[in-house]
């Protein structure tokens, strides 16, 4: 009598254990998947495959079929770093078009008032990043600042030689602006060579043209484009160069859209001469040798310093 009770007891409670291992959900699932692909839950009680498959090498492939929208959601994979747990208002913003990554830093901190960053990369002895396109209506690298005061770019090295951008648009570099221009070298080979751009101290504008006296007198017109970008109410420089046989020239006299040059000694030859002009830049007249104390101060994580 005593075995029959324990075998009966052990017989309920078997029933009782299958029973609840029934009614988990952890041991009712159902479903297929494909080999290398990441599953995911489809319902309570049911796996199927997701968009991540995994490569013979580890990495892994995402693929958005609703790449077409135009939230951040239907990226390839997107990917939120937040101390809320929240996107940031730029990126709850987006309204362009759907990415293969879209990396979201967060809003700021309530109590640092920092973010993270979008997307970082970092590499021993490759490209810390590259990009392709082939459209002819997109940048090929874009970057866009919501706030008007701040700096567009920067690029620098470890001894903090580079260049940057700020929010006018001015590109300043600790090296020089060049053009490379191709030339035939002595061997007859194709070689590249740098021509640097002319600086100042202050934001002059140049044009260069050719006119000719009557009777010793010339009155020349400032190009009306040009005029538009010089305050040529203020001081601009003509430099003059005689093509023939006369007594000099010099400028008589100079108004905001012309200048008149004379022949020294009163002569009246008809002689050809160029001139080059110089004029300030409208909206720089008073800028002259700029600080730029960003170049006393790089760092590596992208955040500008000016004192």
């Amino acid at each position: 009598m005593k075995t029959f009770v324990c075998m009966s007891l052990l017989v309920v409670l078997c029933l009782s254990v299958l029973a609840v291992a029934q009614d988990s959900p952890m041991a009712n699932i159902t479903g297929s998947g494909k080999k290398g692909t990441v599953p995911v839950f489809t319902g309570t009680h049911a796996i199927g495959n997701s968009s991540a498959v995994q490569g013979s090498s580890g990495g892994f492939t995402i693929t958005n079929k609703q790449a077409d929208s135009l939230t951040p959601e239907a990226g390839g994979a997107f990917g939120v770093l937040s101390h809320s747990g929240s996107v940031s208002g730029t990126g709850s913003g987006w309204a362009n078009g759907g990415a293969g990554v879209f990396a979201d830093g967060g809003p700021n901190d309530s109590s640092t008032g920092l973010a993270n960053y979008g997307v970082a990369s970092a590499t021993d002895n490759k490209a810390g990043l590259i990009t392709n396109t082939n459209g002819d209506s997109y940048y090929t690298i874009y970057g866009f600042n919501y706030n008007s005061s701040a700096y567009n770019f920067g690029a620098y090295n470890d001894s903090g030689y580079g260049c940057n951008i700020d929010y006018l648009g001015d590109l300043t570099c600790s090296g020089s602006k060049n053009a490379a221009v191709a030339i035939k070298g002595d061997d007859g080979k194709k070689r590249f060579v740098a021509l640097a751009a002319v600086e100042s101290p202050k934001n002059w504008f140049e044009d260069f043209g050719s006119a000719e006296l009557r009777g010793g007198v010339a009155v020349v017109k400032l190009d009306a484009k040009f005029i538009q970008t010089i305050n040529s109410k203020l001081e601009y420089h003509v430099f003059l160069t005689p093509n023939g046989d006369c007594r000099g020239l010099y400028v008589n006299q100079k108004n905001p859209t012309t200048f008149e040059v004379r022949e020294l000694g009163g002569g009246s030859s008809n002689v050809k001469f160029d001139y080059r002009i110089t004029g300030l830049r409208k909206n720089f007249e008073n800028v002259r040798f700029a600080e730029h104390p960003e170049f006393a101060h790089i760092r590596n994580d992208g955040k500008v310093v000016t004192q």
